[in-house]
């Protein structure tokens, strides 16, 4: 159980983030100051660096928090039960869950992936898509042995899934994570479906 102390840190560091995740959303991160942060936070500077050196430690800790919770959801998708699902016409529960995630922290992950945000995050969630899923994805194909139909095919469809992800957070208030998923399903579905179009 919690100490009280405890409790109350974490709530600190919360309030941190939240005001620090507003603040690069409204100027950007290159103009946001830990002097800033705490005016925001309604805490002094000194309380600040308990907590975090400098802003980019700060950065850093959000963003991993991220990666990794982002991480253990991917890992949950099995390559066989996806592409079964797909062949049945039915939602395949772990994609809900990963567009769930996306829905639960769109206020980071709209701030960070914007244009005054971090650009390198994007570049860590294509990598997490990629390691996590998308080699157990490639590896089923026949070409996969050809490192260069690997390096490609891994650009494109981390690519792909980025453009989506950045596509909805512009308007996660239209669709739920739910009705994403359903999309999603569409658009996997259209893909594996192209080559009768040309038949």
């Amino acid at each position: 159980m919690a100490s009280i102390h405890e409790d109350m840190v974490q709530k600190t560091k919360m309030q941190i983030q939240h005001h620090f995740i507003a603040l690069v959303e409204a100027e950007g991160f290159s103009y946001v100051s830990v002097k800033k942060i705490a005016e925001h936070a309604n805490i002094n500077r000194g309380t600040f660096y308990l907590h975090y050196a400098d802003k980019y430690e700060l950065m850093d800790h959000i963003q991993q928090e991220l990666l990794n919770e982002l991480q253990t959801r991917i890992t949950a998708i099995l390559p066989k039960e996806a592409f079964l699902a797909l062949h049945q016409q039915q939602l395949y529960p772990p994609f809900v869950a990963i567009f769930q995630f996306i829905s639960e922290h769109a206020h980071e992950l709209r701030a960070i992936l914007g244009d005054q945000g971090d650009p390198s995050f994007a570049k860590k969630i294509k990598r997490v898509f990629g390691e996590v899923l998308l080699e157990r994805l490639i590896s089923l194909h026949p070409a996969a042995k050809n490192e260069a139909f690997r390096m490609y095919m891994h650009a494109f469809l981390t690519s792909a899934i980025l453009g989506v992800i950045q596509e909805w957070l512009e308007n996660c208030e239209e669709q739920t994570a739910e009705e994403m998923a359903k999309i999603h399903f569409q658009i996997l579905n259209f893909i594996s479906q192209l080559r009768t179009f040309i038949q």
